[in-house]
């Protein structure tokens, strides 16, 4: 067949494979392109975003549902949501994005996400159901992912730790900028710093992590006055900085919380789905947020930060909430199990800051929460998606294991081995940073000298 010949293709260069012609695949352009004086626009893979048979099946179950009489459009919307966030993701500039920069984006969409996610439900996801399709009209945003995504790579490969300061000034001098000329509420802008956050958690950089909550703190509060209602992708974004918001105030001194919107019981914007891990914990972070913002208040020294003796009533109520509470029904086991662990992760908080006043500290209590949380994170696999949220509760059983000349070697064991076993599983560098940091604080206990302490990241 001449080379004139009209035959569809798929192989070959792009202008080719778009024209429906052979290609000879001549590099670094074809000789139909050639020939033809054409633009040849090369081999590269585009990542290009498909419904695949999102239609048939939706057409399906529209019928169904037609003929059942029953509308179930939230729950269709929901089954069919991460289909239709890819959809929305069919004008991703793949055409400028270079190979390096598609195999970043690709690494975020099917690795980081998942990481940062605490369940395989990706109807649920907010990294790709609200953040993703966002970055497809921000450049800002989406320079933002490449630099997570090259920021969790460089945990592992040398390689990608040299590009961290190229994707990094992709980023950091349009956002410096966008805050400077800051006209009202952007939800891109709040998602970016928000994922800016994310990716200091991956190069430890707990200074860093609590400044840009900081900043994102700033312009919720700004936004809390002017509107009471967000919709349902901001509040999905908004979760996300409250739980990062919660662990920063245990980990750092940085306890600016947003409490006008996070003081409820419930404030998941995901309360209908037992799926959502966030919605079976939302309760339990709130009364930590508050015995947090309880210690802000009682000292001004946040780096040795304490609850004084006159703001004991208040803080003895918190606990008793989180003695009382429990994980919401119809969860899954995992999650249940994880939850649980963070309820006595905050029992612990809460002795860790009233260790100064008196008739507060109770050893049988320590050492029962701390063989607790180690029952209960041992139930979880360390491939389970909840394992993303088991950081904070084994540093805090690690922290207190062998206070006060106890020594509890098998609690002790479990945590070293767990946090090796979820860095191997998961790449995530500051899970060395708290391994390193419980191993001083073990060594420090047994020589009789006081535990260290400091900023860390406890995500």
């Amino acid at each position: 067949m001449g080379s004139g010949s009209i035959k569809r293709v798929r192989t070959g260069c792009w202008t080719c494979r778009r024209r429906g012609y052979r290609c000879d695949e001549g590099k670094p352009v074809c000789a139909e392109c050639t020939r033809l004086s054409l633009k040849c626009e090369g081999y590269n893979v585009r990542l290009t975003w498909m419904q695949s048979t999102s239609r048939i099946k939706s057409s399906k179950a529209r019928r169904r549902s037609s003929q059942n009489g029953t509308g179930g459009n939230s729950i269709r919307e929901e089954a069919q949501a991460p289909k239709l966030a890819l959809s929305k993701l069919r004008a991703a500039p793949s055409s400028i994005l270079s190979s390096k920069d598609q195999f970043l984006l690709h690494h975020f969409f099917y690795t980081v996400s998942g990481l940062l996610s605490s369940t395989h439900d990706r109807s649920i996801n907010t990294y790709c159901r609200v953040v993703l399709p966002m970055a497809m009209s921000s450049d800002l945003l989406l320079n933002t992912l490449l630099l997570v995504s090259t920021s969790h790579l460089a945990s592992t490969y040398e390689q990608f730790a040299l590009e961290l300061p190229h994707y990094g000034n992709r980023v950091l001098p349009k956002l410096i900028n966008r805050i400077n000329t800051w006209q009202g509420f952007d939800a891109t802008t709040l998602a970016t710093i928000i994922m800016m956050s994310i990716s200091e958690v991956f190069v430890v950089n707990p200074t860093n992590w609590s400044q840009h909550l900081r900043a994102a703190g700033k312009i919720i509060a700004d936004y809390m006055v002017q509107c009471k209602a967000p919709d349902r992708d901001l509040k999905m974004l908004l979760d996300i900085f409250a739980y990062q918001s919660v662990l920063a105030s245990i980990g750092t001194d940085y306890t600016s919380l947003v409490m006008d919107f996070y003081n409820r019981d419930t404030w998941s914007a995901l309360a209908d789905h037992s799926n959502a891990f966030l919605t079976s914990v939302d309760g339990l972070l709130s009364q930590v947020a508050k015995l947090s913002m309880l210690s802000s208040a009682s000292t001004a020294n946040a780096s040795s930060r304490y609850i004084e003796a006159f703001q004991m009533p208040a803080a003895i109520h918190l606990k008793s909430k989180l003695l009382e509470w429990s994980p919401p029904q119809a969860i899954p086991n995992d999650a249940c199990n994880t939850a649980e662990a963070m309820r006595y992760a905050g029992l612990l908080f809460y002795h860790k800051l009233t260790l100064m006043s008196p008739g507060s500290h109770d050893r049988e209590d320590i050492e029962h929460y701390c063989r607790e949380i180690v029952r209960h994170i041992g139930y979880v696999s360390v491939d389970s998606p909840s394992a993303a949220s088991h950081l904070w509760p084994l540093y805090m059983a690690g922290y207190f294991v062998n206070h006060n000349g106890s020594v509890n070697h098998a609690v002790q064991t479990f945590v070293r081995g767990r946090l090796t076993a979820l860095k191997s599983r998961r790449g995530v560098k500051t899970l060395d940073k708290v391994r390193e940091r419980l191993e001083q604080v073990w060594i420090s206990n047994e020589a009789g000298t006081p535990a260290l302490d400091g900023p860390l990241i406890l995500i």
